[in-house]
């Protein structure tokens, strides 16, 4: 008996069977090849976004693909802002991009919705499914959920078209929630850094507070035991006792002085380095200037230095706060009477200038600046080589800075062995 599965007769039935299952099993070929270019394209891109016109171009090839919006329901951080979707757009139109921008918020479930990007219609957008002909919009998910669309308009598509655009949606959604990730690393570690930054200068600022307190309290503090010792020194005869009283109402005055400068600085620190509000007055020159030196006055008199105080009569008043000038001049004239020998001379003068300005002038009769020095003088904790004594480098950064805080300037004018002599500059009150 003739055995039918080897007879000639079942060659040509058998060949047309292999090639049918050939046949079909070309789509599926073809679509794995698309699905593998389309995969490593995204994997090698650093940018989906920047990418999507070269990869929509090669769709192009393979589908009748007449256009096609990318919408990213996420802000730069790699948060989520559906209702605001960025569109990356591939030959859009307007009609296009209305299209999509309904069919993504009604995927994305909101009523409305805003595009951002280049050349987007105004919104908002109302949800609604694309009725379209050719209009396919495809979810892209994450595991936060739906987060954007890939809205593609093309004529002609077959079941396999379908399932190739719908592959590539995952696989955009795949890249971009990677990218998302990233962007939110970057950001938390931004904010980490700007924690610590903040943490950093916070340790600066108290430092900082802590040597300012340090430095111009010292005047003050030096001036109580001044006049304390001209106390105890004068003894107990009656014809002195306006003497002693004069040094008393020093003292107090220092002390009044040393409790406004720790207010204010405590204020600036809860400030944290914002500009300290200024109590700006009229204040009458002389009176300012004396009441000022007056503190001082004892500690050039242990030099046997002359403190002078020289006013014009006409000098009209300045607008300005009379704690924060009064330690201006604290600084200026203490750092005279250190740097002036015994014997020395320093005179505080005013003078009414153009433009509605008086100029204030610390002068001294002592060994003067080095040009090369000069320069350096209002630079933060800056000392010369030179400076006798262990300052910390702050006080004429700290009178430049309240100087500059009344709209004025502080200058400097010195020769070596000429003495020196400072001038700043504060505005006429205005009555």
């Amino acid at each position: 008996m003739k055995d039918p599965l080897s007879s000639d007769e079942t060659a040509p039935l058998s060949r047309g069977r292999h090639r049918q299952g050939g046949r079909q099993r070309e789509p599926a070929r073809r679509y794995l090849a698309h699905v593998h270019e389309v995969s490593h394209f995204l994997s090698v891109t650093d940018s989906v976004a920047r990418s999507f016109s070269v990869l929509m171009e090669r769709v192009s090839g393979w589908l009748p693909v007449r256009a096609a919006l990318l919408l990213e329901g996420v802000d730069a951080h790699g948060a989520f802002v559906l209702d605001r979707p960025v569109v990356t757009a591939w030959q859009p139109s307007a009609s296009v991009m209305a299209h999509a921008a309904a069919a993504y918020a009604w995927l994305a479930g909101q009523e409305r919705v805003s595009l951002q990007g280049q050349e987007v219609p105004p919104g908002p957008h109302v949800a609604a499914l694309a009725r379209v002909p050719g209009a396919v919009t495809l979810p892209l998910v994450s595991k936060e959920g739906v987060f954007g669309a890939l809205h593609v308009e093309a004529v002609g598509l077959e079941d396999e078209g379908l399932a190739l655009l719908d592959a590539v949606a995952n696989l955009l959604a795949v890249a971009l929630a990677k990218e998302h990730v990233l962007r939110r690393e970057v950001r938390l570690r931004e904010r980490a850094e700007a924690l610590f930054l903040q943490a950093q200068d916070a340790v600066r600022w108290r430092d900082e507070l802590l040597t300012v307190v340090s430095h111009d309290i010292k005047t003050p503090l030096l001036a109580v035991r001044m006049n304390a010792e001209m106390i105890l020194n004068t003894g107990t005869a009656p014809e002195k006792e306006h003497r002693r009283r004069r040094y008393l109402e020093n003292i107090v005055l220092a002390e009044q002085q040393m409790s406004s400068l720790i207010g204010n600085l405590l204020d600036r620190a809860r400030l944290r380095g914002m500009p300290i509000p200024l109590a700006l007055q009229p204040q009458p020159v002389e009176a300012l200037l004396r009441q000022s030196l007056e503190v001082l006055r004892p500690l050039a008199l242990e030099k046997g230095q002359t403190l002078t105080v020289e006013v014009p009569p006409e000098t009209p008043s300045v607008l300005a706060d009379r704690e924060r000038l009064g330690q201006v001049l604290a600084n200026l004239v203490s750092n005279a009477i250190k740097f002036t020998p015994p014997g020395g001379v320093i005179t505080v003068t005013a003078r009414l200038e153009a433009a509605g300005r008086v100029r204030i002038s610390v002068r001294d009769s002592g060994p003067g600046i080095p040009a090369g020095d000069t320069p350096h003088l209002f630079e933060r904790f800056w000392r010369a080589s030179h400076s006798p004594g262990r300052g910390t480098g702050l006080g004429l950064s700290i009178a430049w800075s309240l100087v500059a805080a009344h709209g004025g300037t502080l200058l400097v004018e010195s020769e070596e062995g000429q003495g020196s002599t400072f001038h700043f500059t504060l505005p006429v009150a205005a009555f």
